[in-house]
């Protein structure tokens, strides 16, 4: 049996990096090989065309984002892979002669040093899917962004009927509301397609108030969520309004703060004082402080609309904010009418999916005629007085019932009344020289100083003093006795007299119709007239 030879064959010469030959004078020269080198190498340019990054602290993960924009985190096995699945390349995953890190390693080493992120956040309002600069300086990785609808021409009956249906009283002697829910819908639209983090149009908040099941959550869900940042993209801030959240993230996910109801109604000025710092915080504040668990707090512009949506219920009702001077210009309110849903006879599964799906259907058309066709009414954009109103896109709107049923039982509210319904009689001054023959006397009969304004064309009689003569008259203590003193002294017992002639004065039903200010060169005074026929 022969021998099996155990000599190797000669090893092929890399054509790349050449070979050696025997010259013709017998010395040896080098010939460089035939084949193509290797592309050029560029860390920066593989984890870019990858869209990897990496989360500080996150050790040998990283973040890719895939073909269909979604981003993962993924093992260094798993990112090696995806570098070496690019096409055209070919990734060394060990170090060649003379280096002291392999390709793979490079990637990952500029990766970690130039694209760090300090946190990666499922969403943030109206910011792309990417890496952004906080208003604080972190750099954030936004997973997802808000779905954009696509306007295209078309009908939108279906639409039309649920808006109309609900914010059209002129049936009932009131006005058509449905010409500022439209206004306001372009203006937030507007602003999430040409606004940008730092640099958004701010709008007024909205409260929805009706009946129970008049559909006003369906104009939540079905129109405002939608229209703003895609189905599913809303949140619910009962407790970053109600509660001191220490922990914040779950409003930074969504562009559509959407409260439903109340959650712990409370008649108490300071509960609904503080309810309208916070709307007003959400409104007006184009930066917002974040605080996510196992974080430090930054700061962060979001895009917002608020709504709220309410029983009209007086119970429900007086646990919202007072519309005063300072919080009613940052509010739409709202009063609903109870009307048929459309495409909706009874509540079952198969019609509720219909709704659904014609609402959506009929959503980009709806958007269309919003940017393409409607216009805001010019007598919108200015106040009475002439003064610009476009700071939130238009001027207010306050439905006057539910402004009316606001404002019954507080404490402002009840002093007018009392004040109304005082009667002084004699009491230690003598008033005969003024009121010859009176034996009781109003508010603005009493002796003192003499004021009228002028109140549609008339002059009337006003009393004219300082707040604190005036709780002196109401309460037995300024000379006279006035019938409505025990109730007097349990509102004053709460608050000053002059916080509520201020609220007073802010109300425009009564601001230089019932009250007025009128200063001396030494004291602060106030004007009160009686109520007009």
């Amino acid at each position: 049996m022969a021998k099996k030879s155990t000599k190797k064959e000669p090893k092929a010469p890399n054509l790349r990096r050449g070979k050696v030959k025997v010259a013709e004078d017998g010395a040896a020269a080098f010939e460089s090989g035939a084949a193509e080198g290797p592309r050029s190498f560029d860390p920066g340019e593989i984890a870019e065309e990858l869209r990897m990054y990496w989360k500080s602290g996150d050790g040998d993960s990283f973040m890719l984002c895939g073909k269909d924009g979604r981003w993962a985190r993924m093992t260094k096995d798993a990112t090696i892979d995806a570098m070496r699945a690019l096409p055209g390349r070919m990734i060394a995953i060990k170090a060649r002669d003379g280096e002291m890190l392999s390709e793979s390693k490079l990637i990952m080493h500029h990766t970690r040093t130039e694209r760090a992120v300090d946190e990666v956040l499922p969403s943030l309002p109206g910011y792309m899917s990417g890496v952004c600069e906080l208003d604080s300086g972190e750099r954030v990785l936004v997973k997802n962004a808000p779905k954009i609808v696509e306007p295209t021409p078309g009908e939108w009956p279906n639409i039309k009927l649920l808006i109309e249906g609900r914010l059209d009283r002129r049936a009932a002697g009131s006005v058509d509301q449905s010409v500022y829910f439209h206004s306001w819908c372009k203006v937030a639209a507007t602003a999430i397609r040409e606004g940008q983090p730092g640099h958004w149009r701010a709008g007024h908040a909205m409260i929805l108030a009706g009946p129970a099941g008049c559909g006003k959550n369906r104009l939540q869900e079905q129109i405002i969520t939608p229209l703003l940042g895609g189905y599913g993209r809303f949140a619910d801030p009962q407790k970053f309004l109600f509660e001191a959240d220490e922990f914040n993230g779950d409003v930074f996910a969504a562009e559509h703060l959407m409260l439903s109801e109340i959650p712990i109604p409370s008649q108490r000025t300071v509960d609904r004082t503080s309810l309208a710092e916070k709307i007003k915080q959400i409104v007006a504040n184009p930066a917002q402080r974040m605080r996510l668990m196992r974080t430090e707090p930054c700061s962060v512009s979001p895009f917002w609309r608020l709504t709220i949506s309410v029983n009209d219920d007086p119970d429900k009702l007086r646990s919202l904010p007072l519309i005063t001077s300072d919080f009613g210009d940052k509010v739409l309110v709202f009063q609903c009418e109870a009307a048929p849903i459309p495409l909706i006879e009874r509540n079952s599964i198969e019609s509720q999916r219909l709704f659904r799906d014609t609402m959506a259907e009929e959503l980009p058309h709806y958007l269309y005629w919003l940017l393409n066709e409607f216009t805001i009414p010019e007598e919108m954009l200015t106040y009475a007085d002439g003064r610009d109103a476009t700071r939130f896109g238009f001027r207010e709107y306050h439905a006057p019932c539910i402004k009316d049923e606001l404002f019954d039982e507080t404490p402002a509210a009840k002093l007018m009344s009392l004040i109304d319904s005082a009667i002084f009689t004699r009491g230690s001054k003598d008033w005969e020289e003024e009121l010859e023959g009176v034996t009781e006397a109003k508010l603005w009969d009493l002796p003192g100083d003499k004021e009228h304004f002028l109140n549609d064309g008339s002059r009337i009689k006003v009393w004219h003093g300082k707040a604190e003569t005036l709780q002196m008259l109401m309460t037995n203590e300024g000379g006279y006795i006035c019938n409505v003193a025990t109730m007097a002294k349990e509102i004053f017992k709460r608050s000053q007299c002059s916080s509520l002639l201020s609220r007073l004065f802010n109300d425009e039903h009564f601001r230089d119709v019932r009250i007025s200010k009128k200063n001396t060169n030494a004291w602060k005074g106030w004007l009160i007239g009686p109520p007009q026929v």
